[in-house]
């Protein structure tokens, strides 16, 4: 397996905003009168697009109601966010073997340039893609835009829609044990690789390097 690209999500792969997405996504819940969900309940059934998720439990109540709540909600939880473990080792790894690094998430752009100023972790990616509904449908644009070789590129993220957007895309998938969804729901997916964090991403990406050496 030979990697120059890898595209990654953001909540869950890069930066750990679980609690605070939690804390949020229930108050958005209760705001429709509805009771809040336990982080385990929470992690079971949380999924991406996320109008699936609100549609199964909300369908009265318009998408953009929904996220004007939760946008109002979600910047109070912010000074709880931070880069997770090996976020910075993974992306230096990335920068020293000139590797494309690109962000596909769902997060708007203002939360994410809040972020990025906070944690310093721009110079190291290539492009952002943001505030995507359906990644499924963008990754072939990612990939098309980029000129990236499909055999050579490598989705990486914490969720079950990420490795979906992978497999669509027709590239390398790696599931991340460090976010939103547990490992029976990710290994149901049948990605790629399975990782604990990407501190092991990285140790499996320097060992293929040694192979081929």
């Amino acid at each position: 397996m030979i990697i120059r690209n890898v595209i990654l999500d953001w909540s869950g792969t890069l930066v750990d905003d679980l609690l605070p997405v939690v804390k949020t996504t229930n108050h958005v819940l209760e705001s429709c009168g509805l009771a809040p969900m336990s982080l385990p309940q929470f992690r079971a059934e949380f999924c991406l697009p996320i109008r699936k998720f609100y549609e199964r439990r909300v369908p009265h109540v318009p998408q953009a109601k929904l996220e004007e709540i939760f946008l109002t909600e979600y910047p109070k939880h912010h000074a709880a966010i931070t880069v997770l473990p090996h976020t910075r080792e993974f992306l230096r790894f990335c920068q020293e073997r000139r590797m494309g690094v690109y962000i596909a998430s769902t997060v708007d752009a203002h939360t994410y340039q809040t972020q990025m100023a906070r944690f310093g972790i721009e110079p190291f990616i290539t492009k952002p893609y943001l505030g995507i509904v359906d990644k499924t449908s963008t990754i072939h644009h990612i990939l098309d835009e980029n000129h990236l070789d499909r055999d050579e590129t490598m989705f990486v993220g914490d969720m079950e829609h990420d490795i979906e957007a992978g497999q669509a895309g027709g590239i390398h998938t790696c599931a991340v044990l460090t976010g939103y969804n547990p490992l029976e729901k990710l290994r149901a997916m049948g990605p790629d690789l399975i990782c604990q964090d990407l501190g092991e991403l990285q140790q499996f990406l320097a060992e293929q390097e040694v192979v081929r050496g």
